[in-house]
């Protein structure tokens, strides 16, 4: 008893640190993504404020950020979104080196420096480059489903997919199940005593033998379906990568590279993510 009453509680902590390590440390070691700011610069024969910062995803996951821009000439009090700008904000900003410019006269004619304060808000979302391409297919192909979390997010309920190799191999199990009974109730057939008997018995096996061929063709439907939506999700996220990438890409030739700038010390820069 004494052997037993030591080993369980070595059990227990055993279990309480295998648990740990799948479910709660992947969860500590996740990072968030941060968003850090660079002096303010002033173009003054542009009339326009260049305002940097660098987008961080902390980590190998990627996300996608929404950036708006905020200014308050009342040290604060209120705010109101910038509209005159271009460079990096709005939907769709991958991790990187960021500039937005305002064009501060054009936003406010009577625009004198005073009281300002920068808010640049981020707003953020898991990205497709973490999904996989048509590739995804493979997967589905090995095991009906597995692809599906590959080429899309899973939502509350990550192993959703284990319902597609449930529904298949169920109807697979089904499908045989039904075959061996048909040709055991042939086999009685075959042993019929009576002309009812074997009409009865024929058709049994016949209704068996056909439903075991439904259910063979359905888990065919659904596996190749699988396949299918998985193939098609993934070529739609290439398609979207192409997207994000070429809006980046043309956020950076809109603001261009090596500009002469100089600093604005009278302004005061707030940065809130």
């Amino acid at each position: 008893m004494s052997k037993n009453k030591k080993f369980e509680p070595m059990k227990l902590r055993f279990l309480l640190l295998v648990l740990t390590k799948i479910f709660i440390l992947p969860v500590l070691a996740q990072k968030v993504p941060s968003l850090k700011q660079d002096s303010i610069k002033l173009l003054k024969e542009q009339k326009k404020i260049i305002i940097p910062y660098r987008l961080n995803d902390n980590s190998d996951f990627k996300y996608e950020y929404d950036i708006k821009v905020f200014a308050s000439q009342d040290s604060g009090k209120t705010y109101k979104q910038l509209e005159k700008i271009k460079g990096h904000y709005g939907k769709d900003l991958l991790a990187g080196e960021k500039q937005i410019w305002w064009f501060y006269e054009e936003e406010n004619p009577d625009f004198d420096g005073l009281n300002l304060k920068i808010k640049v808000k981020a707003d953020y979302k898991p990205s497709v480059f973490n999904l996989m391409n048509a590739d995804a297919m493979k997967y589905s192909a090995l095991l009906p489903g597995l692809g599906q979390n590959k080429v899309k997010y899973p939502g509350a309920w990550k192993n959703r997919w284990i319902l597609t190799s449930v529904a298949v191999y169920g109807l697979i199990g089904g499908s045989v199940w039904l075959n061996i009974k048909a040709h055991e109730t042939y086999d009685k057939y075959l042993e019929a005593q009576t002309r009812n008997e074997a009409q009865s018995l024929f058709s049994e096996a016949k209704r068996q033998e056909l439903l075991s061929y439904g259910m063979a063709f359905a888990s065919a439907v659904v596996w190749a379906t699988d396949i299918v939506l998985v193939g098609t999700r993934g070529t739609k996220n290439a398609i979207e990568k192409k997207r994000i990438l070429k809006r980046n890409q043309e956020k950076d030739a809109e603001i261009g590279i090596g500009i002469n700038q100089t600093f604005f010390p009278q302004l005061h820069f707030q940065l809130k993510f």
